[in-house]
């Protein structure tokens, strides 16, 4: 049964969910059994012109992909009905070559690590990408103050800048360790029908080859019933379903019509509602986090799969497929979401601080009474009557205590130094060294990942 692409496919990458189709699937398997045709032909274990017949017999049109999509449920996997009819097409002197050595773990993990590595090209590609964008944000809004909030209440002043920097030094945790995976985490798999390997190949270094041919990399032994390849692939994805949660978790919040001090990009169609034609839905946040919540669901199903008995588990290895697909599916359309909500992200600064304003009695009052120490008869009743009023007509405390000041006191009004004492950025410790921190952090991730490339 094929998942109803109305349900799914709002969440995947599409151009993902096409290269891990069953046609991509099949080439994979394919791509990968010429290969071992390929290099034993070339170490002399085969016969000459082996691989050249091989691949002129089998092209991945002649393949009835329905037929080994039925037939698929007989021997658990889809690589027995796929090597069935590849030896099918194949002259019958070349037939007892196909799949020598091999099992059929070998063929459906080593597709699934060529396919996977593909999709972590992408991930990591949009992942810089909102990065840059984090890197912009945090240049533009470093002296941008806002209300930092605890328990979901307004607590002390921050700036716009540094909660970026917070966004930004999630995905910095993650970006790193999600590259290294891609240069060097996606495994060969070859041990043959229960792990022991070929002798003759191992002489000749066959698994260095073929894994240089398909772009892998060459494990310590294979990996049939020691998963930590795949736990180590679904780890990182969820790690980086934790760091896009943690952005669209107080984007979202900050889009709310009480606070509206952000909002998504003003796309055309998209945050409408079928009935409420004024909404405007933060639905690439939505997105992002139904897709997260998913991942985190993958990650405890590949979590149980991962000790697996004897020389090859009995439904363990099965059970990890579609998690380990689809999460890296889920991943890649949530990052691209990322990338194209951070980069148009709409910034409201006079709504950050009417916001701050409303609450700011909290962190100016210490200040504001040590400023006014010298008229502390006079002006502390005015300090207490604009907090009463503040809280009392939701207004804020800077608007209530100004006019009071003026009224009473012109002077002390007038001076330029309660400017100072009033202005959040004051109160908001070391932000502008923590965005200066995180703008470096991306500076070198960017640089780094243009040296590999």
């Amino acid at each position: 049964m094929k998942i109803n692409r109305l349900i799914n496919q709002p969440f995947v990458h599409p151009s993902i969910a096409d290269d891990l189709s069953d046609r991509l699937f099949i080439q994979a398997m394919l791509d990968f059994e010429l290969a071992i045709v390929a290099v034993r032909e070339k170490n002399h274990l085969l016969p000459h012109n082996t691989h050249q017949q091989s691949k002129q017999a089998l092209t991945l049109d002649l393949f009835d992909i329905d037929a080994i999509s039925a037939q698929t449920y007989l021997g658990g996997n889809a690589a027995i009905p796929f090597v069935a009819q590849a030896k099918a097409l194949l002259p019958s002197d070349i037939k007892p070559y196909f799949h020598q050595t091999l099992t059929s773990q070998d063929v459906i993990d080593t597709a699934m690590m060529m396919m996977l590595k593909t999709a972590f090209q992408r991930i990591n590609q949009d992942l810089i990408a909102a990065l840059k964008a984090c890197s912009l944000l945090i240049e533009q809004h470093d002296a941008t103050p806002m209300s930092g909030r605890t328990l979901m209440q307004q607590a002390l002043p921050i700036t716009f800048g540094a909660k970026v920097s917070q966004w930004a030094a999630s995905l910095i945790a993650v970006v790193p360790n999600l590259q290294k995976i891609e240069q060097s985490g996606f495994y060969l798999q070859w041990g043959g029908p229960v792990g022991m390997s070929d002798e003759k190949n191992e002489q000749h270094d066959l698994p260095q080859q073929v894994a240089t041919l398909l772009g892998l990399s060459v494990p310590l032994l294979p990996w049939h019933t020691n998963r930590q390849p795949i736990h180590a692939i679904a780890s990182i994805l969820d790690a980086c379903a934790g760091a896009m949660e943690n952005i669209v978790e107080d984007i979202a919040l900050m889009c709310q019509s009480e606070l509206g001090e952000v909002s998504e990009p003003a796309t055309a169609g998209m945050g409408g509602s079928s009935s409420m034609p004024h909404k405007r839905n933060p639905i690439l946040c939505a997105l992002i986090k139904a897709a997260t919540l998913r991942m985190h669901g993958h990650m405890s199903v590949i979590s149980n799969t991962t000790a697996q008995p004897f020389e090859r588990a009995l439904g363990q290895w099965h059970a990890s497929w579609v998690p380990l697909t689809e999460g890296t599916a889920l991943m890649a359309g949530a990052a691209s979401y990322l990338k194209t909500l951070l980069q148009g992200l709409q910034v409201y600064p006079k709504r950050m601080d009417a916001n701050l304003d409303l609450n700011s009695d909290a962190h100016l009052i210490k200040n504001l009474q040590r400023h006014f120490e010298s008229s502390k008869d006079k002006i502390y009743p005015l300090i207490a009557q604009a907090s009463h009023d503040a809280h009392l007509n939701h207004q804020g405390f800077v608007a209530s205590f100004l006019p009071l000041l003026a009224a009473t006191s012109p002077s002390l009004f007038d001076d330029p130094a309660l400017l100072v004492v009033l202005s959040p950025l004051n109160y908001c410790g070391a932000a502008h060294r923590q965005c200066q921190v995180v703008i470096n952090a991306i500076e070198k991730i960017i640089l780094d990942t243009n040296l590999i490339e």
